[in-house]
C-alpha cells in the first residue's frame, strides 16, 4: 500500500537488531535495518561498483560494502568512507499497526553549499586522494574556491581499472572518469589538466607551475601520487616497452596489443599480475619475469603466493621466477627479452611493472620531503602549517605499530583525501583508518586489510586451495592484518577490530566453530 508517499514494506517483527533486510520499493532495492533500536532505511547498492550492501556487515549505524569496504551511514545514507562516491538514497521510516513504512527523502547527491567564503583551497593531484578531498570539502559545507590541478591530460579517473577491466577489454575508456564534467561544474570545482607544479614555497603557501605562473592558496593538499619505476637496462626505452601507471600508458598499451601475440611482463607485482590476467582473457601469450621465487610472498606469505602462481599457470601464464632481465633487444622496436641466465624470450610488447616511487621531485627545495616521501602528522598536515599531504607520497602515523607507514593503494589514498579535507577545514581528529586493498584476478577478488610489512605467523581459516578462505597475519601473536577470498563479513570484522586496536587469538581465528562476528 502507498499513502502520501509512504510505502508499506514489511512487518516490524521481521527486523532483528543489526540484521539487514532487503525490500523492493518502486523497482529499487533498499536496505532496512534495526540499528541501535531505531529502524533505518537507505539504498542497498554501493555507489562504487554497485555491490549489494546486504551482503556486507552492519555495525552500529554503519554498513560496510562486502567488495571494497566502502562505508555508509544507514541513518541518512551519507558516505562514511571511500571508495564509494555518492551518498546512498535515504528514506524516512515509521511503524503503524506493526508494519514498517518508508518514504524517500534524498537521492544521495552532493549539494553545492550555500553562502560565501573568500578562501582558496588548492589540490595538487587528481587521483583518489585529490578527488576525494575536493568532494569532501563540498560535503562538509566549504563554499570557497576549490582548484584541482593535474599534470595529466585527464581529470580524475579510476586508476584501478587500468590493469584490470580496461586491459581485458571488459570496460571501455569512457567508463574511466570518476565524474562527468557537469558534476565538477555544478559543485564549482575547477579541474585543470596539464597543469604541472614545479615548486612549492611553504612560507607564502604558493606554488609555481611549469608554464611560469604562480598561485597562492589558504590551504594546499599535496596528492601527486607515484611515478612508475623503469629499468636502467639496455633497450628499456625502445618502442614496445611500456610502463603502466596512467591512462595514457594504458591507451598506448592497448594500441600495441592490436598487433601483439606475445607479451613479456617484467615484475610479479599487483600491476604485473593483473595485467597478465587481463591479457590472458584475450588469449595473448604471457610470460612473467621476476626475481622472487614465489609471487607476492612478501605481502601474503608463501602459501597464498603459490596459490596465485598456480591460478595464473592454470590460465596459461608462463613464469620465469628467480630471473632478471639483462637487455631488451630489437631493431626498430623490442622483439626479444634477454634474461641474465642466457634465456631469450620473444616479445611483441613488454610491460614493466616494478613498482613506483613517490612523485615528490617538485618538492625538492621545500623542506617537506624526508627519505623520498612527505611525513605528516595524524591530521595529515606536513611540517608547514596549512599544507597537507595524502596518498602515495604521504608518510602517515600508524596507530597500531607506532611508526610511520606509506601504503600505495587506491582506497587508502581516497580515505586520506577525505580526512585531509576535513582537517583543512579545522577538524582535529587523528587519522585512524586501517589500510585496505583488493586485487581481482580471473574472476576472483583477493582482499587485504591491515598493515603488516613483516609477519612471523600466518593463520588460516579454511583451505587456501578452496574457493574461499581467511588468513590472519601475526607479529608476536598479535593480529596485524588479514586477507580473504570470499568471507567478506569476517574480513570486515577483523578490520574493525584492528581499527579499535584489538586482536584475535590465532587459535580462535583458525577454529571454524568460533564466531568471529560475535567479537
Amino acid at each position: 500500500m502507498e499513502s502520501n508517499g509512504w510505502i508499506e514494506v514489511l512487518a516490524e517483527s521481521e527486523l532483528k537488531e543489526g540484521v539487514p533486510v532487503v525490500a523492493e520499493v518502486e523497482e529499487e532495492k533498499i536496505l532496512i535495518v534495526r540499528a541501535e533500536g531505531k529502524i533505518c532505511a537507505c539504498g542497498n547498492e554501493c555507489s562504487h561498483y554497485h555491490a549489494p550492501l546486504s551482503d556486507g556487515l552492519v555495525a552500529g549505524h554503519i554498513v560496510t560494502c562486502p567488495w571494497h569496504n566502502a562505508r555508509f551511514d544507514i541513518r541518512d545514507g551519507r558516505l562514511d568512507a571511500p571508495p564509494g562516491l555518492n551518498n546512498l538514497p535515504s528514506y524516512g521510516t515509521k511503524v503503524e499497526n506493526g508494519q514498517v513504512w518508508v518514504r524517500r527523502f534524498g537521492k544521495g547527491t552532493i549539494p553545492m553549499p550555500e553562502g560565501g567564503d573568500d578562501r582558496t583551497f588548492l589540490i595538487v593531484g587528481a587521483g583518489a586522494a585529490g578527488n576525494s578531498a575536493a568532494e569532501t570539502l563540498r560535503r562538509e559545507g566549504f563554499a570557497g574556491r576549490i582548484v584541482m590541478v593535474t599534470g595529466e591530460a585527464h581529470g580524475p579517473y579510476d586508476r584501478t581499472m587500468l590493469s584490470k577491466d580496461l586491459l581485458s577489454g571488459e570496460a571501455p575508456a569512457k567508463w574511466l572518469p570518476l565524474r562527468g564534467q557537469k558534476f565538477y561544474d555544478r559543485l564549482k570545482i575547477e579541474v585543470i589538466p596539464e597543469k604541472l607544479v614545479t615548486a612549492v614555497d611553504p612560507p607564502s603557501r604558493s606554488v609555481t607551475f611549469a608554464d611560469g605562473t604562480t598561485m597562492k592558496a589558504d590551504r594546499i593538499l599535496l596528492a601527486t601520487g607515484g611515478t612508475p619505476r623503469s629499468l636502467d637496462l639496455p633497450g628499456a626505452d625502445k618502442p614496445g616497452c611500456f610502463l603502466l601507471r596512467s591512462r595514457k600508458d594504458a591507451e598506448a598499451i592497448l594500441a600495441a596489443l592490436e598487433q601483439a601475440k606475445t607479451v613479456v611482463i617484467v615484475g610479479a607485482s599487483f600491476i604485473g599480475l593483473e595485467a597478465a590476467c587481463s591479457l590472458r582473457t584475450q588469449e595473448i601469450d604471457v610470460h612473467v619475469v621476476a626475481p622472487e621465487a614465489v609471487p607476492l610472498a612478501a605481502v601474503f606469505g608463501e602459501q597464498i603466493g603459490r596459490r596465485i602462481k598456480k591460478t595464473h599457470e592454470e590460465n596459461g601464464v608462463t613464469f620465469h621466477l628467480g630471473q632478471t632481465v639483462k637487455e631488451f633487444a630489437g631493431q626498430d622496436r623490442v622483439s626479444e627479452v634477454f634474461l641474465a641466465n642466457g634465456s631469450r624470450l620473444k616479445a611483441d610488447c613488454v610491460i614493466i611493472g616494478v613498482g613506483i616511487r613517490p612523485a615528490v621531485e617538485f618538492l625538492e627545495s621545500s623542506g617537506l620531503v624526508k627519505e623520498g616521501a612527505v611525513p605528516v602528522n595524524s591530521r595529515l598536515e606536513t611540517a608547514a602549517e596549512g599544507i597537507f599531504a595524502a596518498g602515495d607520497i604521504a608518510l602517515v602515523p600508524d596507530g597500531r605499530s607506532g611508526g610511520l607507514r606509506r601504503v600505495e593503494h587506491w582506497v587508502e589514498a581516497g580515505r586520506q583525501g577525505m580526512h585531509a579535507a576535513r582537517c583543512m577545514l579545522g577538524a582535529k581528529g587523528s587519522y585512524r583508518e586501517v589500510p585496505f586493498f583488493w586485487s581481482k584476478q580471473y574472476g576472483s577478488s583477493l582482499r587485504f586489510i591491515g598493515y603488516a610489512p613483516k609477519f612471523d605467523q600466518v593463520v588460516f581459516r579454511g583451505d587456501v586451495s578452496d574457493k574461499t578462505f581467511l588468513a590472519g597475519f601475526y607479529v608476536g601473536g598479535t593480529l596485524r592484518a588479514a586477507a580473504s577470498v570470499g568471507r567478506a563479513r569476517e574480513l570486515i570484522r577483523l578490520g574493525q577490530l584492528l581499527e579499535a586496536g584489538k586482536s584475535v587469538n590465532p587459535n580462535q581465528l583458525k577454529d571454524p566453530s568460533f564466531d568471529l562476528l560475535g567479537l
